[in-house]
């Protein structure tokens, strides 16, 4: 949480903070320890995060924003800083402040941020090197800037985030099954086990047993756009839709002219080799879009169109299509008859004053229970509650 925290400052500042450098940077500080001199600090965070020249000015001012203190290396004079760190004369330590405490200032705001506390009374002379004393929190699970466009992330943060997902969809959808389950609570008595469980008491029904309808998880049917006009989100979107077969055995299609299973390689082991796999199986991508076409197959097809029935469908395409719009609402409207929800994710929604006025999304629309962006790791909490709901 601190190393985010401080690159989040960094990042506002103009200066790059790759996943990377997050990780190489909280490494660093876990190997030296909760208890180190200012200058380590300064220089741990400094060799992990400073990558060139023109940076180094940013990263100073913004050191010294958020350490704001005698401690500051900036009030080191710049030999101590390089040659002798630690060579202070002033004797300080940093206090963690109570949880909870509102703390205010140039420093980062969070409420567990170090106080001054001045040690000038104490007797121990013989150690003259500063100390800090820093907050020991727990690491953030999601190391990657949720506000991001994933066109903008690199291949290890689309890794990271498809775990993200993965661990979002621990409620996966669920569905009543034929099969019921007996026990002692349920809406309707069951006679024969209850009548099994009074030779227990010598024929006397002390226990009332009951049966309720088992719970399986529901199908989930992913439809990937990878055409020209989604291009730049086509791989992040292959690996948030591999969490998704992962997580829950969703079945994953990608289309552009036509219509490729990719559930089989998306299910590799190591995410980046199946997203390569998906991707050399779909021999269209990055050509033209027919989605009516696809969906129109998807729905006639002697195996795939039996996967739809009852299922959340999920499509994730930008909308724009070469069929007629008119050919797209007809299929929609047979989809959404066989599908238990249809959500439909455009990762051009996020734009500001955004309408769908392509005629494919315009003919979709109606035919859907629910329309989410999702351009961001941030914006994918919005696409799982609607699978979930």
């Amino acid at each position: 949480m601190f190393v985010s925290s401080f690159a989040a400052k960094l990042r506002s500042a103009g200066i790059p903070t790759p996943l990377s450098a997050i990780e190489r940077s909280a490494a660093s500080l876990d190997l030296i320890g909760p208890t180190i001199r200012m200058t380590d600090l300064y220089w741990a965070l400094r060799v992990s995060f400073v990558t060139r020249q023109e940076d180094l000015e940013l990263f100073d001012r913004v050191f010294d924003a958020v350490f704001s203190s005698e401690f500051s290396p900036r009030g080191e004079s710049r030999r101590q800083r390089q040659g002798t760190p630690g060579a202070g004369n002033t004797e300080h330590k940093l206090r963690l402040s109570p949880l909870g405490s509102a703390i205010t200032g140039a420093g980062l705001n969070w409420s567990s941020q170090p106080s001054i506390v001045d040690d000038d009374d104490d007797d121990d002379e013989s150690d003259a090197e500063e100390e800090t004393l820093l907050p020991e929190l727990a690491p953030s699970d999601d190391a990657t800037d949720v506000d991001r466009p994933f066109d903008l992330l690199d291949e290890q943060e689309l890794v990271e985030a498809g775990r993200s997902i993965e661990r979002a969809m621990a409620d996966w959808p669920m569905r009543r099954s034929r099969r019921v389950r007996i026990g002692r609570k349920g809406r309707r008595p069951d006679l024969r086990s209850s009548l099994r469980q009074s030779m227990r008491s010598g024929g006397e029904p002390l226990t009332l047993m009951a049966r309720s309808p088992r719970q399986r998880p529901r199908r989930v049917v992913v439809i990937v756009d990878v055409s020209g006009s989604m291009e730049s989100f086509a791989r992040s979107y292959l690996h948030l839709t591999r969490a998704l077969a992962i997580a829950g055995h969703a079945e994953v299609f990608a289309f552009g002219t036509s219509l490729t299973r990719i559930t089989t390689a998306l299910r590799h082991r190591s995410p980046i080799e199946a997203v390569d796999m998906a991707s050399e199986l779909v021999v269209d991508r990055f050509g033209g879009t027919r989605i009516a076409a696809n969906i129109r197959h998807l729905l006639r097809h002697p195996h795939w169109s039996g996967l739809l029935r009852g299922a959340v469908v999920v499509v994730a395409s930008d909308g724009w299509d070469t069929d007629l719009p008119e050919a797209l609402d007809a299929q929609m409207e047979k989809l959404s008859r066989i599908a238990n929800r249809v959500v439909w994710v455009n990762p051009r929604s996020a734009a500001t004053g955004f309408e769908p006025l392509v005629g494919a999304m315009v003919a979709a629309m109606p035919h859907c229970d629910a329309v989410v962006s999702g351009h961001s790791v941030g914006a994918m909490d919005e696409l799982v509650a609607a699978i979930v709901a």
